[in-house]
């Protein structure tokens, strides 16, 4: 099926977008000049024609009232969040960042923008794998701007364990073992500043729940003997309460605690998941996931 028409992305940017594209990208080389990706990126758009690069679309602003702080954080997540326009919400940031420099909510948004648009570039617009790792690794880097300039932020951490995780996912974390390490030790600090971080419980279940697959006696020699099931089950519990209505969460749990033959509390945490509203893109197939672990558990 293809993606609802407000998702599909245009493949072939005009001559001035990609004019304003090589103009955004030039103004943040200036920002990480020790940045090899963001090279690597001005590389990627000469060589490929800057198909995949649409986010970085740069959208001019009309006249009207200074825009504080705030202004650009909640326009940032309005299109992060509820219309799922990453390039507005890159134009929105890049502005941000010019007047307010080094500013670690920017920076872990920016983070944020990086991560979602390499997962729409990986599951929809079918870009390569190394466009999408490229995009995981600004990610990356941008949330470690964000720690460097703020390192209580608990949300920089957050973003950081996401980049870093999806890295090692990415690459295979039997061979990605340091990354996996780090995303281990990002969303703990992450934790540690804000136990009521719903989304840090979430990537810190996920993180046990992947490494655990694997026997702890094959593990831990390589220093992953950490992760278990039980810690799993548990922030995924503590990621529901916190955001109930986050289908995601409740899918990805309920996937957990069928592995573990826990299927009355899968059943709980699927069952709700009809009345919920869609938050992400991708809700759609989450909701078919959620349909078919029901099925699958009914009889059990």
């Amino acid at each position: 099926m293809n993606p609802p028409r407000k998702f599909v992305m245009r493949f072939v940017p005009s001559a001035r977008e990609i004019k304003l594209i090589h103009s955004f990208i030039h103004n943040q080389r200036k920002t990480m000049i020790n940045n090899p990706f963001l090279h690597a990126a001005v590389r990627y758009t000469r060589i490929a024609g800057l198909c995949v690069l649409f986010f970085f679309i740069i959208h001019l602003n009309s006249p009207g009232e200074e825009p504080s702080l705030e202004d650009y954080l909640t326009k940032a997540d309005s299109y992060a969040e509820d219309t799922w326009e990453h390039g507005k919400a890159l134009e929105v940031l890049n502005d941000a960042l010019l007047k307010y420099p080094d500013n670690d909510e920017i920076l872990w948004r920016l983070s944020r923008t990086f991560a979602d648009s390499a997962e729409v570039l990986q599951k929809i617009e079918g870009a390569s794998e190394g466009t999408v790792e490229q995009f995981y690794q600004l990610a990356q880097a941008y949330a470690d701007r964000a720690i460097e300039h703020n390192p209580e932020n608990s949300m920089a951490y957050t973003r950081r364990a996401i980049a870093t995780g999806q890295l090692a996912l990415f690459r295979g974390i039997w061979g990605a073992i340091d990354l996996v390490k780090q995303t281990r030790d990002a969303v703990e600090k992450a934790l540690e500043l804000d136990d009521q971080n719903s989304t840090a419980h979430f990537v810190y279940a996920r993180s046990h729940g992947e490494v655990s697959q694997r026997p702890r006696l094959f593990r831990a020699p390589l220093g992953l003997g950490w992760a278990n099931m039980k810690t799993a089950l548990e922030h995924f519990d503590k990621a529901v309460a916190l955001r109930p209505d986050f289908i995601l969460f409740r899918v990805d749990a309920a996937r957990a605690f069928i592995r573990e033959k826990n299927y009355d509390r899968a059943r709980e945490l699927l069952a709700v998941i009809p009345d919920l509203e869609d938050q992400t893109r991708y809700d759609k197939n989450h909701r078919e996931d959620a349909l078919k672990l029901y099925e699958e558990i009914s009889n059990r």
